[in-house]
């Protein structure tokens, strides 16, 4: 039975009990009942008129409390009507960059929302008065939601024609008076009909809640993505201030971002079946997975956002707070009956469904009462491995200002727990424990083969003593290999990752990919070689003072179980594009970089060059694109289509730096990179900062270098022609020949 059901049948009960004997209420009489507004967690109604409220009236006694007391929420539609007389659509412009917001509450709606039903504008009721929430307070100075803001002062103020305060919004005074109501500049005030603030009020919190809740109206703007970015470490839907307002409200703004657009206002009649409700629709899924009720198309379409959001909402650890509780016994219900999938690759997820107990079985996990209980629901299968104690890690770093990984050598079972103790040194010094080594997260991907999310991070270290659980795929780290007999030893493992330490780079992969190597000695040979030519290349020392980590571009590199045994089995005469693409992706640099069109293409440089100066595969055999034929094909269809930048991307792009390094050869690139890092106060825009490289790259080889770059259709300003017309001119430059 869910806990739902079980506070249904508690209340069911305790009603029968307390109303046995009567069949009507007389309140005929000289007293005048309050309209009473249920916040207790287990409180229900035992009287109530048709429009849900006490009034002077003579009450019919059900002998058994009706279902419909009990309902949560309400279908919306009136007050959609309501808000969106004479609007269409919502235009949120480029300039205003909105946050979404997680509408999670039964008696809170979306109002905007995107094609794929995020919304940006949403209202809720809220004891006994109203709140909207625009993503963005720009918005409240738009003429163009004019005629929404009309209609939603209105709603809010429910006919009162009161004053409505406006707070530190100057530019939307001038809007929001069209509404025809008393509009004045004013911090908060209890006498207010209507507040209007910014979601980056920090005072009063508390008195605006029961503002509300007494029966005020609260119009709010602001975004939650700059204080998310800016405040690392801390919980956007608890710590911001906005957050600190509306979480009870049932609406939460997101470190999420709406894309400028204009997006189509909802049909009231249509909007609750067909627009995306956090809640509606997690019991609808609920339903489905418990009693097995049939979900329409359009709710099986939603459930990997209802995952995310899932995710999102169990953040907020509100277990204080009722309707958190519901939700957090909703989903734990539903994770208790269905188990959660055990996927692997060779029994890969592709349902909604699945999809879904996926997303959310680790985060439920990590934040209901008794995860002991939930353990043998999602941790099956967990085979026994040999167990440390007492394990000492030292620890010897210089992250040169970057974050750095530094492995411990231990591997967490899924579902052990474990203790760990810290030194004060490193206490409050933005130290952090990571368990799983794969950070990549799949929640967009129609097929998992694992679960989304598998890593798990534990910061600020604030406490030397400190307790963790795994419900994850957690990490092995094998440190650096010493002697030939040690590896024999460490290669059969029973732990599922191995990691390779080098002189410049970590290797973490699976250790079904290391078990029969002989010789890592030879591995570690290669890759410090070729580690050694891409700081070569890049100008740079050859000792990195942050080692690589490979496992995309970035750090670490992150990578599929199947490219563990190209990265393993490297040897010269072997091809390994891919890789050295990602480690060159490490290389660039935005001063010489010209996005989008040489983000998949000077990486491409250093793969190029490792494959010719150290695997001594030349370029041509090193890849197909590189063959002389596609070479010729690819640059006459470029001219054939009018030497158009916006077709100068990738390999096309990458035939210019070629055609460079063929002539001036690779010390040339090497001295421009070097005189790059001399450079300061680099130009933002795409053609100065081209027309910066053409004048670098000519002043490094003595030549002038404008008609080359010219006749690829670089944007080459006269004054770079000017500065460099002193040096001779390449006139036999390949591009010579096409006219």
């Amino acid at each position: 039975m869910s806990s739902n059901q079980s506070f249904k049948i508690k209340h069911e009960e305790a009603y029968t009990s307390l109303m046995r004997g009567l069949k009507e209420l007389d309140l005929q009489g000289p007293c005048v009942p309050s309209d009473l507004v249920l916040i207790g967690d287990h409180a229900f109604p035992l009287a109530m008129n048709s429009r849900g409220q006490v009034l002077m009236a003579n009450l019919p006694v059900y002998p058994q409390i009706p279902s419909s007391w009990m309902s949560t929420g309400r279908d919306f539609k009136d007050d959609l009507e309501f808000l969106l007389q004479g609007v269409s659509e919502f235009n949120l412009p480029s300039e205003y960059l909105c946050s979404e917001v997680l509408v999670h509450s039964p008696l809170a709606f979306p109002i905007g929302t995107t094609e794929d039903g995020r919304p940006f504008l949403a209202g809720a009721y809220y004891g006994r008065g109203r709140v909207i929430v625009v993503t963005h307070e720009g918005c409240l100075k738009f003429e163009s939601m004019a005629p929404f803001w009309r209609n939603a002062i209105h709603w809010l103020d429910e006919g009162r024609r009161g004053v409505v305060g406006v707070m530190n919004i100057d530019a939307a005074l001038k809007v929001l008076s069209e509404s025809g109501l008393k509009c004045e500049k004013t911090n908060f005030r209890k006498d207010l009909s209507v507040f209007v603030c910014k979601a980056y009020i920090t005072e009063h919190l508390e008195e605006i809640q029961n503002f509300v809740a007494e029966g005020g109206g609260l119009l709010i703007g602001g975004h939650a993505w700059y204080w998310a970015n800016t405040h690392a470490g801390q919980n956007v839907l608890t710590d911001f201030s906005g957050n600190k307002i509306l979480n009870l409200m049932g609406l939460s703004l997101l470190k999420a971002t709406i894309s400028a657009g204009s997006y189509k206002a909802p049909i009231p009649s249509e909007a609750i079946e067909d627009t995306y409700h956090f809640r509606h629709l997690l019991y609808r899924f609920a339903a489905h997975v418990i009693t097995g009720g049939k979900l329409n198309k359009n709710e099986e379409g939603c459930l990997k956002k209802l995952g995310s959001d899932c995710n999102v909402y169990l953040h907020m650890k509100a277990h204080d707070c009722f309707h958190y509780r519901q939700v957090l016994a909703a989903l734990t219900d539903v994770l208790k009956r269905s188990g959660l999938p055990q996927v692997s690759d060779s029994c890969p997820v592709t349902t909604p469904k699945d999809h879904l107990l996926l997303s959310v079985g680790s985060a439920v996990y990590k934040v209901c009462p008794n995860p002991d209980a939930l353990r043998p629901y999602i941790i099956k299968d967990n085979p026994a491995m040999p167990v440390v104690c007492n394990h000492k890690i030292k620890i010897d770093v210089n992250t040169a200002g970057k974050e750095e990984w530094i492995s411990t050598g231990l591997y967490l079972c899924p579902g052990m727990k474990t203790i760990v103790v810290l030194p004060a040194e490193i206490i409050n010094k933005n130290w952090k424990i990571q368990i799983g080594c794969q950070t990549d997260e799949l929640h967009d991907k129609d097929e998992l083969k694992r679960p989304p999310c598998v890593h798990e991070h534990f910061t600020p270290l604030v406490k030397q003593y400190t307790k963790f659980n795994n419900p994850n795929i957690p990490l092995l780290l094998f440190s650096g290999v010493t002697t030939a007999a040690e590896w024999l030893t460490l290669r059969t493992a029973p732990s599922p990752w191995a990691e390779l330490e080098f002189e410049n780079i970590v290797l973490t992969i699976p250790s079904d990919a290391i078990r029969d190597l002989e010789r890592p000695d030879k591995v570690a040979a290669l890759w410090d070689e070729m580690m050694s030519a891409i700081a070569d290349l890049a100008a740079k020392p050859h000792k990195f003072p942050r080692k690589e980590r490979w496992m995309h571009s970035g750090y670490p590199i992150m990578a599929h179980h199947a490219s563990a045994a190209e990265v393993v089995g490297v040897k010269k005469g072997k091809e390994l594009w891919g890789p050295i693409h990602e480690l060159g992706h490490n290389q660039q640099r935005s001063c010489w970089e010209f996005p989008p069109h040489t983000t998949e293409c000077t990486c491409n440089l250093w793969s190029v060059y490792v494959h010719e100066e150290v695997l001594g595969i030349n370029r041509a055999q090193a890849h197909g694109h590189l063959t002389s034929a596609n070479r010729k094909s690819r640059v006459e269809e470029y001219i054939k289509g009018g030497r158009k930048l916006s077709d100068w991307s990738v390999w096309v792009a990458l035939e210019t730096y070629l055609q460079l390094q063929e002539r001036f050869g690779w010390d040339a690139f090497k001295k421009v990179f070097a005189a790059y890092h001399h450079m300061r106060d680099f130009p933002d825009d795409n053609g100065t900062k081209m027309n910066l490289y053409a004048e670098t790259f000519s002043q490094t080889v003595g030549m002038n270098l404008t008609g080359f770059f010219k006749a690829w259709g670089w944007p080459i300003e006269t004054a770079t022609e000017r500065k460099l017309s002193q040096l001779p001119y390449w006139n036999d430059h390949p591009m010579t020949q096409y006219k």
